[in-house]
């Protein structure tokens, strides 16, 4: 089943975005700001998207929210001085993309303000509303840059907000003071009926050549600077402006947290085993061999996301082994029985997660089953670089990737419990020194006993390295404060914070639940945290956590 790029619709009829009705007032819910930090991108994009709420009453001058901060040095500008988002968007794009619904929730676009019951298109340039104490006037739509791509892991996500109508929208302030959540906002005067804010970006990033229209919207005296700037440009040059370096960034720019990867080769190793080759559509022209103990994400057939080892290739063409499970959640049972070659599916950024010990001076590898799928670029490795290492290897009947293990030579010692063959732990691990490190990766029974076996020889904890498929979540008994529904929640000692939180009626999304996927994602305004799980890249865990498999320390707060 082929993945198609995104389609943009058909254009609006422009003369249906003028002319709205007034809205009636409503309270504002939530105030938000933020800190600029290199949070996106692998920690190298500084933003300032990541947004807490504040209790009011809100301090708010000329500039915005006293202490908000902006990344973009022009951004700091008092046309831009509060971003507004309408939060219906937010189920919109959670049914267009739901691979990144874990992502659509208030305050993700980075706006300071957010209701329901205003757009971009019931609201004109140059309205005036009141906000509690403070009066503020509409300047401009958001030009959305390659930042949103990064945010929502949508590589195109700046052009969907473009195109849709959907960016939010900035105001400047005629009138400081302070605001409270639950301050009524009411419509004081609209000057310029016909120009909704949706129909000033129909001609910004739509109709791009109208002249006549442009002609008009600059003599828009309550007009932002900036997108005044952008049309009398157009005017003056007869041509529109390149809008691809704001939208996607330069090469450093790119987002990379997810490729469109084509299906090359799909092949049987054994009953219950297939090889997957993937190949991704763009070219890299930095494709590097895969690290031992790497895996990749998959977003497969909507929702789900799984992650998988990668057996053995480049970031430009790799492979993967996947075991049909039994009690498959999805994931196996999709890529078996769904997925052929040429179709396309979404995949992550190849990240190594389980290394080889640098200061060992032999290795021992115990795996077992699909386990073996952890390990095989490791042991490429330690083959071509004349390391010392053994490979033990347990398998029930049929033996997978038997080209890669043959290759290894004298260095493997294959266990068939079909064939009456038994791995003896004793005697492996009896050869081990304060030199050696032991990994291993398979069924819970095997890797428990390993680690037994490891106490009983008095190896140290240090020593011994595991690669899970499912992930311990039992722990300390811990805390969580939820910043934005005032709840303390308790979570017991066997009990997940995903659990918790559910259970006091907390809708947090969720799928793989064993720290695999990322959906159940929760942003984590204080205190410590102990991660598991595959599920964030390093960056995101400094301010976010994985619900179903981590852990706080003592007191967290989350802004729930």
């Amino acid at each position: 089943m082929a993945i198609p790029s995104w389609i943009p619709p058909p254009p609006l009829d422009h003369d249906t975005l003028r002319n709205p009705p007034p809205f009636e007032p409503f309270p504002l819910v939530q105030i938000r700001s933020g800190k600029a930090k290199k949070s996106l991108g692998n920690g190298r994009i500084e933003t300032a998207i990541f947004k807490a709420p504040i209790s009011g009453p809100v301090a708010i001058n000329e500039d915005g929210i006293v202490g908000d901060e902006h990344a973009y040095e022009p951004h700091r500008s008092r046309d831009r001085a509060l971003l507004h988002y309408c939060t219906s968007h937010y189920d919109d794009w959670a049914k267009e993309i739901p691979a990144s619904e874990a992502h659509f929730k208030p305050g993700a676009f980075g706006e300071n303000i957010f209701n329901t019951e205003v757009n971009e298109k019931n609201l004109c340039i140059g309205d005036r509303l009141a906000i509690g104490e403070i009066i503020v006037e509409v300047t401009m739509p958001r030009a959305p840059c390659y930042k949103l791509n990064h945010r929502f892991e949508v590589k195109d996500m700046a052009k969907r907000s473009q195109t849709l109508f959907r960016t939010g929208w900035l105001y400047r302030i005629i009138k400081p003071g302070h605001v409270a959540a639950g301050d009524m906002v009411c419509l004081l005067e609209r000057p310029h009926p016909d120009w909704t804010v949706a129909r000033v970006m129909y001609y910004l990033f739509i109709e791009t050549d109208n002249n006549e229209m442009m002609e008009e919207v600059v003599e828009i005296p309550q007009l932002g600077e900036e997108i005044k700037a952008m049309f009398q440009a157009r005017l003056a040059k007869g041509v529109t402006e390149d809008q691809n370096g704001r939208m996607y960034g330069g090469a450093e720019d790119k987002m990379d947290a997810w490729y469109e990867c084509r299906v090359v080769e799909k092949r049987k190793e054994t009953s219950n085993v297939t090889a997957f080759v993937l190949e991704t559509i763009e070219d890299l022209p930095d494709a590097t061999p895969v690290e031992p103990g790497s895996h990749v994400r998959l977003k497969l057939g909507g929702k789900l996301v799984r992650a998988y080892s990668v057996t053995s290739g480049t970031t430009k063409r790799f492979e993967l082994g996947i075991a049909l499970d039994a009690n498959s959640r999805g994931g196996s049972k999709y890529l078996h029985r769904q997925v052929q070659v040429g179709d396309v599916v979404t995949a992550g950024r190849i990240t190594a997660s389980f290394p080889l010990a640098l200061d060992a001076d032999k290795h021992i590898i115990i795996a077992g089953g699909i386990g073996i799928t952890a390990f095989l670029p490791a042991l490429a490795h330690l083959r071509d670089t004349k390391q010392n290492f053994r490979l033990h290897y347990a398998v029930s009947s049929e033996v997978p990737f038997k080209n890669p293990i043959a290759a290894l030579g004298p260095n493997v010692t294959i266990y068939n419990s079909a064939q009456g063959t038994r791995m003896d732990l004793k005697d492996i691990l009896s050869h081990a020194d304060n030199r050696t490190h032991i990994y291993t990766c398979g069924p819970a029974r095997l890797m428990d006993a390993v680690v037994a076996t490891a106490k009983h020889f008095d190896i140290p904890d240090a020593l011994v390295h595991m690669e899970q498929f499912t992930v311990t979540t039992s722990g300390d008994p811990f805390t969580v404060e939820l910043k934005q529904s005032k709840k303390i929640i308790e979570v017991d000692a066997t009990q997940t914070l995903l659990d918790a939180l559910k259970a006091v009626g907390m809708d947090v999304n969720s799928s793989c639940e064993v720290g695999n996927c990322g959906t159940c994602k929760v942003d984590v305004c204080d205190g410590r945290v102990e991660h598991k799980g595959t599920g964030l890249l390093n960056e995101e865990k400094c301010g976010s956590m994985l619900a179903c498999v981590s852990r706080g320390i003592g007191r967290i707060v989350l802004d729930l």
